[in-house]
């Protein structure tokens, strides 16, 4: 059975390791992938070529963010509101299974019941290199968007319903699951631009 070399993905205890590093790559689905994903892979690697890191989040969303998830064929809605009991809050991402459960819930104030029937994911994005584990560097004025950026997530996937989460700074990008969000150290990561850097579809697919 093949063996994955280290540091592919970091996956703190979200899956099972032997599942990700023995069983998946000998799935015959996860090997058709691969034809799939190439192509996508040296898109985003020529997007992560030419782009410039910028301290300001807007700019690494607009430059960078977004275009991936475009790239990955991700129905998204950007800056929705979500009704929590701390008042409406902004996710930078909402996940739709199409373009018609979007549509759906286009200009509506989000909850739980209106997002479960279409809804697959709840996202944030930070400035590039953020750190994810310790509150913002770069103060707001709002005291919740200063806080520890996996709170925030943890609290959107709480309060949305929503399964699973998805936070990035651009170079990381992590997957939470909302049973155990709330830990804060529970999640699945890459690093994106080591994958890019390794050319191999085989280690792209953990992305």
């Amino acid at each position: 059975m093949p063996i994955l070399p280290p540091k592919i993905h970091r996956n703190q205890q979200l899956f099972s390791d032997h599942y990700l590093d023995v069983t998946l790559p000998e799935r015959e689905d996860w090997q058709e992938l691969a034809v799939e994903a190439e192509p996508v892979m040296l898109e985003i690697a020529a997007l992560y070529a030419n782009y410039v890191p910028s301290g300001k989040e807007a700019q690494a969303e607009h430059e960078f963010i977004r275009p991936i998830l475009t790239l990955l064929g991700h129905t998204f809605e950007v800056q929705a509101s979500l009704a929590t009991p701390d008042g409406t809050k902004i996710p930078d991402y909402i996940f739709y299974r199409d373009i018609e459960s979007l549509v759906a819930n286009k200009g509506k104030k989000l909850d739980e019941t209106n997002l479960r029937p279409g809804a697959i994911a709840i996202g944030d994005a930070k400035y590039w290199d953020c750190p994810l584990d310790i509150a913002m560097q770069k103060k707001t004025g709002d005291p919740f968007t200063n806080k520890n950026p996996s709170y925030q997530i943890a609290f959107y996937i709480q309060h949305s319903g929503l399964e699973w989460g998805i936070l990035t700074n651009g170079r990381l990008w992590r997957l939470y699951h909302r049973s155990t969000a709330h830990k804060l150290d529970h999640f699945y990561e890459v690093d994106l631009p080591s994958l890019l850097s390794s050319g191999d579809v085989t280690k792209f697919l953990y992305f």
